[in-house]
């Protein structure tokens, strides 16, 4: 297995993964409904594209849990302001 280069984007990482499985992100119906539920409940969760993209190559088993947590958290470091 490959390492991940310190420098490289999460999303370059997603699009590379999302290019060789050639998978791409489905709005499912599940979705639609976490979505309309945390409105309701008044949270304010919503994932951007490269965390939608990285939990659907989870569930497609494409990447395993452990590098999962690793990308997420790699990607929340890289969004946050400083």
């Amino acid at each position: 297995m490959k390492t991940i280069k310190p420098t490289q984007a999460v999303a370059t990482i997603l699009s590379r993964y999302q290019r060789r499985k050639n998978c791409q992100v489905p709005v499912t119906a599940t979705d639609v409904y976490a979505d309309a539920i945390a409105r309701v409940c008044g949270d304010d969760v919503d994932l951007d594209p490269v965390e939608r993209g990285l939990i659907h190559l989870k569930r497609q088993k494409v990447i395993s849990g452990r590098r999962l947590v690793k990308l997420l958290a790699r990607h929340q470091r890289e969004i946050r302001p400083d």
